[in-house]
């Protein structure tokens, strides 16, 4: 939407005009950025979205919509991707994210128009180096460790982009991916991050990336 696109400190002075900005935000403050008692873990929700505030690389930006069919909602999350790449650039690429809200989107189609665009769009995002969070009211995704704990729901429909880190191979490895998706998201990791891993981990993602290959293809390569 014209004149949507706005840096996190700028959010306030534009939440007359777009409204979903300010629930975002305290949300994002009230939970994503603090510990909570049920996540299974110390530390915030999301460790890095607060330092990420603080250097003011979180952007958010209102995404008209022509349709609420999960592809469409695609076509919002590429669009996404390819604005994150513009606005962070190489210099804040690892510290950024971009928050995508849709106020067109009726409330009744926000989780199928949210869950079925992701399941959809995630491979491609991936493979481009990057992670797409879904987010809206219903959301019964749960964190990694406690599954009872639904992280992804918020008080309004959102995609959330940002950039691949070391830490994400939590997230796409899960065996209920099935394993042609699970290898692609392994293999795109690898070449992301895989530069910056250790000795070790980097041994283990390669044994990772050989157990799903085998599962894929019916045997090692």
């Amino acid at each position: 939407m014209p004149g949507s696109l706005t840096s996190a400190a700028g959010a306030a002075e534009m939440v007359d005009r777009f409204p979903m900005y300010r629930q975002g935000l305290d949300w994002l403050e009230q939970f994503v950025i603090r510990s909570h008692p049920d996540l299974g873990r110390p530390g915030a929700v999301c460790p890095r979205l607060a330092p990420a505030m603080r250097g003011d690389t979180v952007w958010l930006v209102a995404i008209a919509l022509t349709g609420a069919s999960r592809e469409h909602a695609v076509e919002a999350a590429r669009l996404l991707a390819h604005l994150f790449d513009d606005l962070a650039g190489e210099a804040h690429r690892q510290s950024a994210a971009l928050l995508g809200f849709f106020p067109d989107l009726p409330a009744g189609e926000a989780a199928s128009f949210i869950d079925g665009g992701h399941r959809m769009v995630r491979p491609w995002c991936v493979e481009r180096g990057l992670m797409l969070g879904e987010f809206h009211p219903t959301s019964t995704v749960g964190s990694v460790h406690n599954r009872d704990l639904p992280v992804m729901r918020c008080p309004v429909p959102m995609f959330a982009v940002r950039a691949i880190t070391p830490h994400d191979l939590m997230f796409l490895d899960q065996p209920d991916t099935p394993p042609a998706d699970r290898l692609a998201c392994l293999e795109a990791f690898g070449r992301h991050v895989g530069a910056r891993l250790n000795a070790q981990a980097l041994a283990g993602l390669r044994t990772r990336i050989d157990d799903v290959r085998a599962l894929t293809l019916g045997g090692p390569s």
